[in-house]
């Protein structure tokens, strides 16, 4: 039976079949779930839910005779005092103009090491990959400190270099994703060092393959395909990886409802690490260059993975990591109400269609404008509007990299 609860009524053990509000507006990632204890539903009271709707069916229902709400009120209150202890534990943050400068500094050293491993690969060597151990203990740290730098500033490649700079940017991102997802640090360490090398099999395929403008016949799509259990037999003969980092190997091109390759899987066959990886491997493709098409707009890229979750995609994840990045990511260039052009600059994570922006150029006049930062989400001060759609740089011979948040 379905019934409506108000949110202080929930207890352990009941399964919760609706939050009452959109997905937008909590960081809950699964809107069907059983509550495991007390901390998780003072975590629904912090995201705001105040009822919920439950399947007496598949959990618990109400007692006869309801707790003292003491009882209640002290397992609220050491949440809480937990929840400080950790925060006080956390990274101290540093501004996004540091963080930016030290990533970019981290990107370049990344970057030059998967190109090394890649050669290796090319070349029949060794292919030491535990060399990326400390460098995805750096990464974890830059997204722990703040996580809107490392990975909209790795989107930005160049194209001489995408293989390499690919696996950095979605390395950054499936960090930032199983940060949003509270994953343990040492799953994050397997997921990104997996993502790192998933495409180290390329370097065994003619690059002009890699590379073609047009579309492939099936031969060599087939070719192409084999890039995954050939890079695990690379990997693997010299080094043994995690079981999680070999399932974002294996898995990233897996599609959720069993159209992907090499296995064909579907769904939940597919690994939670696999799932991660198949979202951020394709938005990060989709936002970069590539020889047979033009990046694509961040949102727009958001936008189409979220139209295919359920099909391509989990859509849980899809929806988590639309919340993980924002609608419109740090770094987006944005029309506003007025007419005007705008950078992202920062996010609001608990208002994410309203970040912080810079105003850089008026659309109707086209010209640049005295740069001012305006904070969408405030009612006052802001005479801009909101945001009506995402731009591309391109589009108005802008340049990204000039505009990129410091």
């Amino acid at each position: 039976m379905i019934r409506k609860l108000p949110i202080d009524q929930l207890l352990p053990g009941m399964h919760v079949v609706d939050l009452h509000r959109r997905w937008l507006e909590h960081s809950f990632w699964r809107q069907k779930f059983t509550v495991r204890d007390a901390e998780q539903i003072a975590r629904l009271v912090e995201e705001g839910i105040v009822e919920v709707s439950i399947d007496t069916d598949k959990g618990i229902d109400l007692p006869p005779v309801e707790p003292p709400p003491i009882i209640r009120s002290d397992e609220v209150e050491r949440h809480f005092v937990t929840r400080l202890e950790r925060l006080k534990a956390k990274p101290a943050t540093v501004s996004l103009g540091e963080e930016r400068r030290r990533s970019a500094r981290l990107i370049g050293e990344a970057s030059g090491t998967v190109a090394e491993l890649m050669l290796a690969a090319r070349a029949g060597h060794d292919v030491d990959a535990a060399r990326l151990e400390p460098i995805v203990g750096k990464m974890i740290e830059s997204v722990l400190r703040n996580p809107d730098a490392l990975a909209p500033l790795a989107r930005l490649k160049r194209q001489d270099a995408y293989a390499t700079e690919h696996a950095v940017a979605t390395a950054a991102l499936i960090i930032a994703l199983g940060r949003h997802l509270e994953l343990p640090e040492a799953e994050l360490e397997k997921l990104a060092l997996g993502t790192m090398v998933k495409d180290i099999g390329q370097s065994a395929l003619d690059a002009r393959l890699i590379t073609k403008p047009g579309m492939l016949s099936q031969a060599e799509y087939t070719v192409v395909q084999s890039h995954v259990e050939e890079g695990l037999a690379v990997l693997q003969a010299t080094v043994r990886l995690a079981e999680t980092s070999v399932a974002v190997v294996l898995e990233h091109h897996e599609r959720y409802n069993g159209c992907g390759y090499p296995y064909r899987m579907a769904g939940d066959e597919i690994s939670l690490a696999g799932r991660m990886a198949a979202i951020v491997d394709t938005y990060d493709a989709m936002t970069s260059v590539r020889p047979y098409r033009p990046a694509i707009a961040p949102s727009l890229a958001l936008r189409q993975l979220y139209d295919q979750g359920g099909s391509q995609f989990d859509p849980e994840l899809v929806a988590a990591f639309v919340r993980t990045i924002g609608v419109y990511p740090v770094g987006t260039l944005v029309l506003l109400e007025s007419g005007h052009l705008a950078v992202v600059e920062e996010l609001h994570h608990d208002n994410i269609l309203s970040p912080v922006v810079r105003v850089i150029f008026h659309a109707g006049r086209r010209q640049y404008v005295a740069p001012v930062l305006v904070d969408l989400s405030r009612a006052v001060g802001n005479h801009y509007g909101q945001i009506v759609r995402a731009e591309t740089f391109e589009r108005w011979g802008l340049s990204p990299l000039r505009w990129q948040p410091a």
